[in-house]
């Protein structure tokens, strides 16, 4: 039956399958008739994105969005507009020392593997006071008009995302209040300025308790790159608590600002809004701590839990981020959550958990977490990086498994090449997830769709792809996540380690001192042997070959739901559980160690997969000063894997990952 003469609901259905499945096939279904173009246009449209780059610039962008709706019959279908960039002038987008705050870090694939999350320094330099407020009918404020035109011409608008640098514009404050009041605004990039000097100034307070003010994320400081005091978290803390009656989801920033800490001086104490009684709670629905997270202790939490009833959370998130991954929840703040609270609400939770144990035995972390996630009634979605081990792997999949939809779990340990001379001896190893585990997550959590654990690379032998071929027995898993773990943390850490090793390979690795000049060279012996060196390159080599291998042991028996989306990610070589001396050769490793997403193509017509490195741009780059050449015992064990191809450039021609044994 043609396309063109099916129900329009049926039409609707259909569009809206596509645009999950494959967005991009939406505008071509849009093509292939008036009908389907009528079932499909409120699909495109129902959210539009604007994009700030200058003053300049606006009026176009925004007239030409406006004649898109107007001759597509589409401003009905809008329902939600985001506005990103920044409309100041750029030099005024630049901190003290000329680079942009927050700056971006370089792009190396982590947003493709892990998921888009907060992209921006938390250590860089921060001005909380940087500019003053936005005046009603200024030049910056009148700049917005294209904006606010837009929005008097949308009759249904009930979201509006805010996620530019400059300060929220009275203009379009008025806007929603007149045209909009019951539309949400979500403002990312919330900040007061004026707190410093008392009562902050009456266009920012106006902002913050806007009845419709419904999300806000905001960065934090204790005191910020100029040495002024920030008191954004305690400001926003009052603003749940009743001020902002409607504020339903909070993502803080917390950071620790470049120079910040060269100011010893005490801090000044809040003296809170004018009229605040502190006697009521808010009801956020999300919260989300991100950064540098002061959770050692429950001091943080409990003062959350002072202002907003953890009855009502459906979201929490405490977790440091990308550039703190040594800070997360302790023992003894994971103790204080299980015999304080217990989240009825709660659906999702993400947490970076931490041993805190540099100077000091913690023999009840593990008591403590497992009480710690007990404590939360069955959850739909949990991210749990740091130290776990059996006892706590245990636990999550026994209490969560039956309600478990998407789980992600990364196994960490602090690297003992980074404690400080006088802390204690440790001897922790990351979790290696066994078969046997793997089958105990198998058999608990059958209603995992999203998945995302540790693999250790095993030399690509009969055990290591057994690991693969477990996860075709998930019958509802469609995407998953393998962190290809090449480290070995027993070759320091374990006092047992005994690879039995003979000739050659027993051979232990020597560092020249004095690699970096003209000197008599000064070798000294390091932990790491030839044969350990040799398995850290053969884990470490993964191609687009064994990329689809990987591929085709998880999906070609996988039961149920078709697996749709692998994502394989490959760490940890060159980790070997302390310093190995090895450090020089780690670019050399990087250039083996690729990642790679492999994902079905959408028509349902295509058996083929669509198979793409992760990473390349920043590889390529590194690749640009590296070395040509192979040098000393590394080239041995190197050229011992991988012999000099006839015709190869240099050794990035020569090598190829080991294959996985006849099935």
């Amino acid at each position: 039956m043609p396309l063109a003469v099916l129900p329009l609901e049926l039409l609707q259905r259909i569009a809206s399958y596509v645009e999950v499945v494959h967005r991009p096939s939406l505008y071509a279904l849009v093509l292939t008739s008036q009908a389907c173009r009528a079932a499909s246009t409120f699909l495109i449209f129902r959210q539009i994105h604007i994009t700030v780059r200058n003053r300049e610039r606006l009026p176009e962008d925004v007239e030409t969005l406006i004649e898109t709706l107007q001759c597509t019959d589409a401003a009905r279908h809008v329902q939600c507009i985001s506005i990103k960039g920044d409309i100041r002038p750029y030099t005024k987008r630049l901190s003290m020392y000329g680079q942009e705050l927050y700056q971006p870090q370089w792009d190396n694939g982590f947003d493709e593997i892990l998921g888009k999350g907060e992209r921006y320094s938390c250590s860089g330099s921060y001005v909380v006071y940087d500019e003053p407020v936005i005046e009603k009918d200024s030049a910056e404020d009148t700049a917005w008009a294209p904006v606010a035109s837009l929005l008097r011409r949308i009759p249904h608008l009930k979201d509006l995302i805010y996620d530019c640098e400059s300060q929220f514009p009275p203009s379009l404050l008025g806007t929603l209040r007149e045209r909009h009041p019951e539309c949400r605004l979500h403002h990312l990039t919330f900040r007061f300025r004026t707190l410093l000097w008392g009562v902050p100034y009456p266009y920012e307070l106006e902002l913050a308790t806007y009845p419709a003010l419904h999300r806000v994320k905001i960065g934090c400081s204790q005191r910020d790159t100029n040495g002024d005091d920030d008191f954004n978290l305690e400001a926003v803390m009052e603003l749940v608590a009743g001020l902002a009656p409607n504020l339903k989801e909070i993502v803080i920033l917390s950071l620790v600002p470049a120079a910040s800490r060269r100011y010893v001086r005490r801090r000044d104490e809040w003296q809170g809004f004018p009229g605040f009684s502190g006697k009521m709670k808010g009801s956020l629905t999300t919260l989300q701590i991100k950064g540098w997270t002061d959770l050692v202790s429950p001091t943080m939490l409990q003062r959350w839990a002072q202002h907003t009833d953890f009855d009502c959370l459906q979201h929490l998130q405490l977790w440091g981020g990308r550039e703190t991954h040594s800070i997360g929840l302790t023992g003894e703040t994971m103790e204080w959550v299980a015999q304080n609270h217990s989240f009825p609400q709660l659906r999702t939770l993400g947490v970076y958990l931490y041993r805190d144990d540099m100077f000091h035995e913690r023999p009840h972390y593990s008591d403590n977490a497992v009480a710690f996630f007990q404590s939360f009634p069955a959850l739909e979605e949990l991210t749990v990086h740091g130290p776990i081990d059996v006892r706590i792997f245990e636990a999550i999949v026994c209490h969560h498994g039956q309600k478990l939809r998407k789980l992600a779990l990364h196994p960490s340990e602090a690297n003992p090449s980074s404690r400080i001379a006088n802390g204690r001896e440790q001897r922790e190893i990351p979790l290696e997830l066994t078969k046997e585990l793997i089958s105990q997550l198998q058999a608990q959590c059958p209603a995992l769709e999203d998945l995302a654990l540790p693999i250790k690379r095993d030399l690509s032998s009969a055990s290591e792809a057994s690991l693969y071929c477990s996860f075709s027995k998930m019958p509802r898993l469609t995407s998953l996540l393998l962190n290809l773990d090449c480290s070995n943390w027993r070759i320091i850490l374990d006092p047992a380690y005994s690879p039995g090793f003979t000739g050659d390979d027993a051979e232990p690795l020597a560092y020249n001192t004095h690699f970096h000049d003209d000197r008599e060279p000064t070798y000294h012996a390091l932990p790491v042997k030839k044969g350990d060196l040799n398995k850290t390159f053969i884990n470490a080599a993964v191609d687009e070959a064994l990329a689809r291998a990987i591929w085709e042991l998880v999906s070609a028996r996988k039961i149920g739901t078709r697996l749709e989306r692998l994502k394989l990610w490959t760490t940890g070589a060159g980790e070997y559980g302390g310093y190995s001396g090895l450090h020089y050769l780690q670019k050399f490793i990087d250039q083996l160690s690729r990642s790679w997403l492999i994902e079905r193509d959408p028509r349902r017509d295509v058996g083929d997969v669509v198979v793409r490195e992760i990473g390349k741009r920043q590889r390529d780059m590194n690749n640009n000063t590296l070395s040509k050449t192979l040098e000393s015992s590394e080239a041995q064990v190197f050229r011992a894997i991988w012999p000099s191809k006839e015709g190869s450039r240099d050794w990035q021609d020569d090598w190829s990952s080991f294959p996985f044994p006849s099935q």
